[in-house]
C-alpha cells in the first residue's frame, strides 16, 4: 500500500504549496458546480471591466508598472497583462485584466479594486479603503490596435466543426434537429452519421422532460452481424435534484475508454489509418436513476441488458496510409449481459473544459452476469476456461481522481490517479479487460505496450488482457503569450477572431503506471496487493497545449524507449 499512499500524498501536495505565502494573497473561491458550463468570469463582470478600461478618463498601462514610495496618483487606473506594484498613494479605482496587483508595504489605495485573471497580493503595512473583487479565471478579452479592450471570441471545439443543428420553439417544447458525424470514425463503421430530433419540455419551475431520437447511418460496408443503420433513443425526466432516464440502443461499444477520447481516435483513424480502440456490437435497453446530493456530488444507480456480439473490421478509407491494413478487431465473449452499476461523481472544478482549480472524482462499481456467454479461448494464466451452460458473473471497479491546483495566475499543477479492473467473481470478459501504453495514460510508450499477454502468445489485434491497471499523472502548466497569427477585421457583432495560436500552455509532464494479472500463479500479483512501485513504468515529457490542439514529446525512462511525438486535440486530463 506504500505506492498508493504516496500517490494520495501527491494529490494533496498542490494545496499545501499554495499556502506558503508570507503575505496575504486574495484567492477567490471556486464557483458552484452548477455553473460548470461557464468558461471564465461572469459576463457582467467582464463587461464592467471593459467599460472601465475603455473609459476616456481611465489611465491605461500595460506590462510591469511600479508606483514607488512617495508617488501619488489621482484618477482611474487600469492595467492589461503584467504586474502593477503600488508602494505610493493611489486615489481612485483600480482594474487589472489578466495580471497581478501587488500592494507593497507603505501603499495607500483609496478606491475600489477589480482584478480578473490574476490575483491581489496585500503585503503587511499596505492600506486599502474600498471594495475589492478578485477573479482568478482569465478574462476573455483582447487589446485592439487602438489600445482598447474587446471580447475575444471563443473558438468552436474541433469536434463541433462537422456538426449542424437548428432549434425552434413550439409552445413549451423546444425542438432541435441534429446532423453530426459524432467524431468517431473507425475501422468498423467508417463515418457514423447521427441524425434526428431532440425535444425539451419544461414541465414546471423545477422539472423538465427531454427526449432524444437519433438514427446512426454507417458509411462503411456492413458486417454479417452489424447492420448499416443503428439508433439511440433516450428519455429523461428531471425534478429538482432527482432524475430518471431510460434508453434503447443499437450501437457500437468500445473496449477501454483510453488511450484516446472517441473524437481523437476518430481523427487518428481518418487521417492515419490508426484506430486506438476495439469495438463490439451492443443492442439493448436500460434505465438510470440519480440524485444530486449536493451541488458537486451526484449518485447514480443504473441497470441495463445488453446483447453483445463480435464484429469484424471493414476497410474504410483514410487520408494517409490508405494502402496499409487495419489492425484486426478483437473478438469478444458473445452473450447477453445484465449489468447493475453504482456511480459516484464529485465535481468542484471551476470550469468543465479548461479547469484550473477544484476536484473531479468519478468512481463506479458494477456487477454483470450472463447465462449464455460464448467465451473466447484465452491462455490459462490470463483466464481459466469458462464452462459453457453455467452462469457467468463478475465484479468490476473503476475510479478517476483529478486535482487541479493554481499556484499563481499563470502556474498550475494538475494531478490524476486512475484505476480500473476486476475485483470479484469470474474473470473479466475480453470486452472489459484493460492494458497500458499509448497517448493518454503513458505517452512515452507505444499503444498497448503492456497487454499482459504471456510469452509465446501472439495476436494481430493486440488485445488487452490485463485484469487491473493503475496509473498516476502529474503536469505543471505555465501560460505563454505566443501571438502566432493575426486578428480578423471587426465583425457586425463587434468581435474579431484571432487566426492562429494566441496563447498556449507550456506543459511539463510525468506519468507512471502498471497493468497486471491478479492471482497466485507465475506472472501474477496477489489479488490483495498492488505491485511494488519499482515494477511500474515511468515516462516524462514536455509539450505546448493551445487548447484545441497540443503537441508533446515523451520518453519512457523505465526501459530503453525512443522519444515519441504526439498531437492531442484536447487537454491530457
Amino acid at each position: 500500500m506504500r505506492p498508493l499512499a504516496g500517490l494520495l500524498l501527491l494529490l494533496a501536495l498542490p494545496p499545501a504549496l499554495g499556502a506558503q505565502d508570507s503575505v496575504i494573497v486574495i484567492d477567490p473561491d471556486a464557483p458552484a458546480a452548477d455553473s460548470l458550463e461557464r468558461v471564465g468570469p461572469p459576463s457582467d463582470i467582464v463587461a464592467e471591466l471593459i467599460e472601465f478600461y475603455n473609459d476616456s478618463t481611465t489611465t491605461r498601462v500595460q506590462g510591469d508598472v511600479t508606483f514607488p514610495t512617495g508617488s501619488r496618483f489621482v484618477g482611474r487606473l487600469a492595467l492589461h497583462r503584467g504586474t502593477l506594484r503600488v508602494a505610493g498613494r493611489v486615489e481612485g479605482p483600480i482594474a487589472v485584466a489578466n495580471g497581478t496587483l501587488h500592494l507593497l508595504p507603505g501603499a495607500d489605495v483609496r478606491g475600489d479594486i477589480l482584478v480578473i485573471g490574476g490575483r491581489l497580493i496585500h503585503a503587511a503595512g499596505a492600506r486599502h479603503e474600498g471594495r475589492q473583487r478578485v477573479y482568478w479565471d482569465a478574462a476573455p478579452v483582447a487589446r485592439t490596435d487602438e489600445g482598447l479592450l474587446e471580447i475575444r471570441e471563443r473558438r468552436r471545439p474541433i469536434g463541433d466543426l462537422a456538426a449542424a443543428r437548428t432549434s425552434f420553439q413550439t409552445g413549451k417544447v423546444r425542438t432541435t434537429l441534429l446532423l453530426a458525424t459524432g467524431g468517431t470514425y473507425n475501422r468498423v463503421e467508417g463515418l457514423p452519421i447521427f441524425f434526428g430530433p431532440t425535444f425539451d419540455l419544461r414541465t414546471g419551475r423545477r422539472s423538465a422532460l427531454k427526449l432524444d431520437l437519433l438514427g446512426i447511418l454507417r458509411t462503411a460496408g456492413s458486417d454479417t452481424r452489424l447492420a448499416d443503420f443503428g439508433y439511440q433513443a433516450r428519455g429523461e425526466l428531471r425534478f429538482g435534484r432527482l432524475g430518471l432516464a431510460g434508453r434503447v440502443y443499437s450501437e457500437l461499444g468500445s473496449i477501454e475508454d483510453q488511450p484516446l477520447s472517441p473524437g481523437e481516435s476518430g481523427w487518428s483513424a481518418f487521417l492515419l489509418q490508426r484506430d486506438y480502440r476495439d469495438y463490439f456490437d451492443r443492442r439493448g435497453y436500460g434505465g438510470l436513476a440519480w440524485i444530486q446530493l449536493a451541488r458537486p456530488l451526484r449518485l447514480e444507480l443504473s441497470r441495463r441488458r445488453d446483447e453483445e456480439r463480435t464484429v469484424r473490421a471493414t476497410d474504410p478509407w483514410s487520408l494517409f496510409r490508405n494502402s496499409d491494413r487495419w489492425r484486426r478487431n478483437v473478438p469478444i465473449d458473445d452473450g447477453h449481459y445484465i449489468t447493475t452499476g453504482i456511480h459516484l461523481g464529485f465535481d468542484s472544478r471551476n470550469e468543465r473544459y479548461q479547469p484550473s482549480t477544484g476536484w473531479l472524482v468519478q468512481a463506479r462499481f458494477e456487477h454483470s452476469s450472463s447465462g449464455d456467454v460464448k467465451p473466447v479461448v484465452l491462455p490459462r494464466v490470463v483466464r481459466p476456461e469458462v464452462p459453457l451452460g453455467r452462469r457467468y458473473a463478475y465484479d468490476r471497479v473503476s475510479f478517476d481522481v483529478r486535482r487541479y491546483s493554481r499556484i499563481t495566475p499563470y502556474l498550475r499543477i494538475n494531478t490524476r490517479l486512475r484505476g480500473d479492473g476486476w475485483v470479484g467473481g469470474d474473470r473479466l470478459p475480453v470486452q472489459r479487460r484493460v492494458s497500458l501504453g499509448g497517448p493518454d495514460l503513458l505517452p512515452g510508450y507505444d499503444f498497448r505496450a503492456f497487454t499482459c499477454a504471456p510469452s509465446g502468445f501472439t495476436d494481430a489485434g493486440l488485445p488487452a488482457l490485463c485484469d487491473r491497471v493503475l496509473t498516476a499523472q502529474i503536469e505543471v502548466r505555465t501560460r505563454l503569450g505566443l501571438n502566432l497569427g493575426f486578428r480578423t477585421p471587426q465583425s457586425e457583432t463587434g468581435t474579431r477572431r484571432f487566426i492562429g495560436i494566441e496563447e498556449a500552455d507550456l506543459v511539463l509532464l510525468a506519468d507512471a503506471g502498471k497493468a497486471w494479472l491478479a492471482g497466485s500463479g507465475p506472472g501474477q500479483v496477489p489479488v490483495n496487493r498492488i505491485p511494488s512501485f519499482s515494477e511500474w513504468k515511468v515516462d516524462v515529457g514536455v509539450g505546448l497545449d493551445a487548447g484545441e490542439i497540443g503537441a508533446y514529446i515523451a520518453k519512457g525512462v523505465s526501459e530503453d524507449e525512443s522519444v515519441r511525438f504526439l498531437v492531442r486535440l484536447q487537454r491530457r486530463f
